[in-house]
């Protein structure tokens, strides 16, 4: 199936708080379609200037949740089911590790998984609004998209120093699965508790999520290369999982199928992982 979106990549300072933005546009004359976006541990902030789309979770079907204008949701722990209709016009800014704070200064720990949350009503500004608004009588997508990254530039904050050796620690998970807690700890002469709990203020997981999302996220890139039937033994193998049902576990948990299921209705078809960010993270 063609892509329907467009990444428009972040440039300076901005770069380290936005990973990108994503843009979908559709035809008038579009066929609406289901798309499946993989868990991701990100944040993603929606600008819906089109008609409202409905979104769901893992298996939930298409009910009530639904994106207006804005929307902020995350961090993603599971996977993101949308709609995409004739005339869809959609800018998300997807945020790299504790992008999020740096721009809003909210607690993540404050924020419920699976949760559509206007930023004005987090905020308790009209900010967003009016943005919204702005966006909507500019002609393109260029000058939209320079436009938020004009917000963005203004509104930005300083990482707090204590932020920095988290964002360290998840890079030196990339390849790993052991939990860094306890090595962050020693290295900055703090307990391990305080350290979880600044994984949950400024990233919104803990280590524990973090370790087992990194390998299933690793599982998913190995599947998305075979070119022919998947050796399951050998995944569960080479990634370490305790056996087949430790394995899907991670599924259903992430994406509320089992492995072979992920393979016969998403794997080539309209399943989207999140694109890694240019400073490495994730």
């Amino acid at each position: 199936m063609p892509e329907i979106g467009q990444h428009i990549e972040m440039t300076g300072e901005l770069a380290e708080v936005v990973k990108h933005l994503y843009s979908i546009n559709t035809a008038d004359d579009f066929q609406t379609i289901s798309q499946h976006l993989s868990p991701s541990l990100e944040i993603i902030l929606v600008f819906n200037l089109g008609a409202p789309v409905r979104i769901s979770f893992g298996d939930q079907v298409f009910e009530e949740k639904k994106i207006e204008k804005l929307g902020v949701i995350g961090p993603l722990k599971k996977m993101l089911n949308y709609e995409v209709l004739p005339g869809t016009d959609i800018i998300v800014a997807a945020f790299n590790p504790n992008g999020f704070y740096r721009l809003f200064q909210i607690p993540l720990d404050q924020m419920q998984n699976e949760v559509v949350y206007d930023p004005d009503e987090l905020l308790g500004i009209s900010g967003f609004t009016e943005l919204w608004q702005m966006l909507k009588t500019l002609p393109n997508r260029q000058s939209q998209a320079d436009l938020l990254i004009e917000y963005g530039n203004t509104f930005i904050k300083e990482a707090d120093v204590e932020s920095q050796p988290l964002l360290e620690g998840v890079q030196d998970l990339q390849n790993t699965f052991y939990q860094p807690s306890k090595a962050i700890a020693v290295d900055t002469d703090l307990s391990t508790r305080t350290i979880q709990m600044r994984f949950q203020k400024y990233l919104g997981f803990s280590t524990k999520e973090l370790t087992r999302f990194l390998r299933f996220k690793q599982v998913i890139a190995f599947i998305q290369k075979q070119e022919h039937s998947v050796d399951w033994l050998a995944v569960v193998d080479e990634f370490g999982y305790h056996d087949q049902s430790h394995l899907i576990k991670d599924f259903r948990h992430y994406l509320s199928t089992t492995p072979r299921k992920f393979v016969q209705d998403f794997l080539g078809k309209e399943f989207c992982v999140s694109k890694p960010p240019q400073n490495g993270l994730h």
